[in-house]
């Protein structure tokens, strides 16, 4: 059952999946055939991944936060309320155990790697850990998931790179000034992989644990297919990113400028 709420070319997609909903884990993420379930149609033929922003056990229901970009969200974004989905899920690897990491904990979203920090708060809120989020976009309605990011109560510094919410800025420099301070513990970050490298460069300058979300595309979700490679740090080969990620610890993942 799902239930869509929008504007403009972004969606928040809520879909009542009880047992998806019961085992995900912050970071993970979902494949999603954008065609109702049960139709005959092959368009689109491949699953989409969507990473998820909320989940709610108690009532066996889970969010996603996407953009209008192909045919496969166009499909999705027409899909009334009520109407069943075929979502295989939850997949991939989570964030660590909140509760398992030292000092402060800070998510750092860029654009639509915003929705995954959303269940990560919840999680280290849960958990009692020492949590606030910094995220930033190109413009205002680029930051997706921010409202929902606020509403689970940890601190949010919003930066956009026209200044038209928060300060004129990089996420990235609002996290060099907190890192330069030792007001971090650790980091975790989903968003383009220019911000990652960034993210992962500054963490390493001040031996911050980091971890990372990486975004590919998935074919497939479980590995094979291996459409979804990502370069491995100091050493030959590759990792899959549905499979051994989509969350790596930075250090171990080579990650483009």
């Amino acid at each position: 059952m799902v239930a869509h709420e929008g504007r403009a070319d972004v969606f928040k997609l809520v879909v009542k999946a009880p047992e998806i909903a019961r085992r995900a884990v912050a970071g993970q993420f979902v494949q999603v055939r954008c065609a109702p379930a049960g139709s005959s149609s092959v368009d689109p033929l491949l699953r989409r991944p969507f990473s998820i922003c909320e989940i709610r056990p108690s009532d066996g229901v889970l969010s996603m936060i996407y953009r209008v970009v192909g045919r496969g969200t166009r499909a999705l974004s027409t899909l009334g309320p009520g109407a069943a989905l075929d979502l295989m899920g939850p997949l991939g690897h989570s964030f660590p155990d909140p509760a398992a990491g030292q000092g402060p904990l800070v998510l750092v979203g860029g654009g639509l790697g915003i929705p995954p920090m959303v269940a990560a708060a919840e999680w280290a809120v849960a958990a009692g850990r020492t949590t606030l989020g910094m995220v930033g976009a190109r413009t205002a309605s680029y930051l997706a998931g921010a409202d929902e990011l606020m509403a689970t109560g940890v601190p949010v510094t919003i930066v956009t790179d026209d200044g038209s919410v928060g300060a004129r800025a990089l996420v990235t420099t609002p996290l060099g000034h907190r890192l330069e301070a030792g007001l971090v513990g650790e980091v975790w970050a989903c968003g383009p992989e220019p911000m990652l490298a960034a993210v992962k460069a500054a963490c390493a300058t001040y031996g911050v644990p980091c971890f990372v979300s990486v975004e590919r595309h998935m074919a497939c979700g479980f590995g094979a297919c291996i459409g979804c490679t990502v370069p491995k740090a100091g050493q030959a080969g590759f990792y899959k990113a549905c499979q051994d990620g989509p969350v790596f610890p930075a250090e171990e993942v080579e990650l483009g400028g």
